[in-house]
């Protein structure tokens, strides 16, 4: 060590400027490793993370369930006196990071088939515990309500893996449960000339029409026709849609504090019908969506 600083001391000067600026560099380059591989390491970390999307919201079956669950896709209007003359659809909007949100349904009216919908409650005993037979379902409500019009029995699906660790208060694929009617959000049998019309529980583009065989319906009015259809205009009237939106939904009862935990909030469509002025050979097209506030 002795002969190394004995040397430096005999170097010329340039000789040892070259030196120390040499040593900097080097401590300099040193201290920067770790700097960058921490940097680099982080990077990584970062597209290894997955994303959470802010908010979550799908028409769902009645528990949470992949909405193929819904299925509208026939009904059966019967043909003999004594049928049935309506038929009830459960179906849920579920997801999560969302405290409130905005329900629209809209379809065409080929048949004049009257819709409302319902928030729908899924009956449970008075400890809490969801019904899964008839009986205690019958003893829940107690009569408040017709179990055979108002209550519909339903067979839960398999949880569906887009809604994760979505509490379902116990429920299993192939329980059957009862979810009853609960409050009217829509009630497509309101005449537009009744005093008792109100327009939240309305569609946003009905009017009243009495077609040739004398049968009084709602179609829409040309109100949303070039949104529909832009500058085409050869299209049935039957085809126009009507519209209907209920905003400010509360996904929970109490959702202050909910954050960002799952949900599934359950409804009710009835489709009632006069068997005599349904077709067999008309198709109409229902829609529904939902987002957040």
């Amino acid at each position: 060590m002795a002969g190394i600083i004995r040397k430096i001391r005999e170097m010329p000067l340039k000789d040892k400027v070259q030196l120390i600026v040499a040593s900097l560099l080097t401590i300099a380059v040193m201290a920067s490793v770790p700097t960058l591989a921490w940097f680099n390491h982080q990077r990584q970390i970062a597209e290894l993370q997955k994303v959470k999307t802010p908010d979550l919201l799908y028409i769902s079956a009645a528990c949470g369930e992949d909405v193929k669950g819904f299925d509208l896709s026939s009904i059966d209007i019967g043909d003999e006196e004594g049928d049935p003359t309506s038929q009830l659809f459960p179906f849920a909007v579920a997801g999560e990071y969302v405290t409130s949100f905005t329900l629209q349904f809209s379809h065409t009216t080929n048949n004049p088939f009257v819709y409302k919908l319902y928030e729908g409650t899924i009956i449970t005993d008075n400890n809490g515990k969801v019904c899964k037979d008839k009986a205690s379902a019958q003893a829940a409500v107690d009569g408040s309500v017709d179990f055979d019009t108002d209550v519909v029995e339903y067979n839960v699906k398999a949880a569906w893996s887009l809604i994760e660790n979505l509490e379902r208060e116990s429920l299993s694929a192939g329980d059957t449960i009862y979810i009853r009617k609960g409050n009217c959000l829509l009630d497509g049998s309101q005449s537009m000339t009744s005093e008792s019309f109100d327009a939240t529980k309305f569609y946003l583009n009905a009017q009243a029409y009495t077609d040739n065989n004398g049968v009084n319906r709602l179609i829409a009015t040309d109100k949303y026709e070039e949104d529909c259809y832009g500058t085409y205009s050869n299209f049935n009237r039957y085809a126009s849609p009507l519209y209907w939106q209920r905003s400010n939904i509360p996904s929970v009862a109490n959702p202050s504090g909910w954050g960002a935990k799952p949900f599934f909030k359950t409804f009710i469509l009835e489709v009632s019908w006069d068997r005599d002025e349904i077709s067999n050979k008309e198709t109409d097209i229902l829609y529904f969506s939902a987002y957040r506030e």
